[in-house]
């Protein structure tokens, strides 16, 4: 008989010491231009977001927040009222394989939390949409695709019963992890384990989760509104690129949550259409509030009290 997975959200943030963000030099073009980036804050308005958005759409019973460098700042402040937070140590190495690149160490750890207490993880650029509650009882192990075409699942959310056999099995398989490879023990792995073990995951279709996806033409319009969907459509490669939801514009309503990919967001393939725009001069509350994007309109319930 199936269990239930536990009503808590798991969150990891804050295992590189630097945040994950250095001063960087992007080129645009050849050697046209170059532009220098500050370090980011440690915890800027969509970490705040992602919390903030989960404990107001669910009715949790916790938030663990794991870190190993605390953050600070103004939303970091605001956030921890919200959160437990759990200092942890970052894995370098597994089965004799190194692991140095903070992501992995957090692919690692999520699966460790989720085998060891069960629950909902999401990555610290999520926004919740609406309850997850619904699906807690429909597991035992819970992802969604990554995009329409089969191949990925992300792993920005997962839920799962504690002690599931499907990340037990996906652990063990980091014995052939290679720390230079970046979505082969991520995102690869748990799709081929999914088509062996089928009866241990339930996957989702990818706007349950993952709509917007990380290409360009998503960001620029989910962020910026800065291409539109009649100007997507002009091929089918950016059709398909686009995850054939040029006929659901602005429909989230199947989304329980959106992965944010700030990563992506702030670094080359966004910023080249915006070189003098970094994401920290237009994340504004005052922004969120009175332009109208996809992401904006998404945001600012979570931004009333502030």
């Amino acid at each position: 008989m199936m269990g239930k997975i536990p009503n808590n959200i798991h969150i990891i943030y804050g295992l590189a010491e630097n945040f994950g963000w250095d001063e960087y030099e992007h080129y645009v073009g050849e050697v046209d231009r170059v532009m220098k980036r500050p370090k980011a804050d440690s915890f800027n308005i969509i970490r705040y977001l992602a919390i903030k958005s989960a404990h107001d759409v669910n009715n949790l019973d916790n938030i663990f927040f794991y870190y190993k460098h605390e953050p600070h700042g103004e939303w970091w402040d605001r956030a921890q009222k919200y959160i437990t937070p759990v200092k942890v140590e970052p894995p370098t190495e597994i089965f004799g394989n190194p692991v140095e690149n903070y992501a992995h160490q957090a692919d690692i750890i999520r699966l460790q939390i989720l085998i060891e207490e069960g629950g909902i993880y999401i990555d610290s650029d999520v926004l919740c949409l609406k309850s997850f509650e619904p699906l807690l009882d429909s597991g035992p192990f819970i992802m969604g695709q990554e995009g329409d075409q089969p191949g990925k699942l992300g792993n920005c959310i997962m839920l799962s019963e504690k002690g599931a056999e499907f990340p037990q099995i996906w652990l063990s398989q980091y014995d052939t992890f290679d720390d230079s490879k970046w979505v082969d023990h991520s995102i690869m792995l748990p799709y081929f384990l999914s088509t062996k073990y089928p009866d241990l995951i339930n996957i989702l279709e990818y706007k349950k989760f993952t709509w917007p996806l990380y290409h360009s033409e998503h960001l620029r319009w989910f962020f910026r509104n800065g291409v539109s969907y009649a100007e997507c459509n002009y091929s089918n490669f950016v059709v398909s690129r686009m995850g054939g939801l040029l006929t659901t514009h602005e429909d989230f309503s199947e989304s329980y949550a959106i992965h944010l990919w700030a990563g992506k967001a702030v670094t080359n393939e966004f910023i080249k259409d915006f070189p003098d725009n970094p994401m920290e001069d237009w994340m504004t509350v005052d922004n969120i509030r009175n332009i109208d994007t996809p992401f904006n309109k998404l945001a600012r319930r979570f931004l009333e009290d502030i």
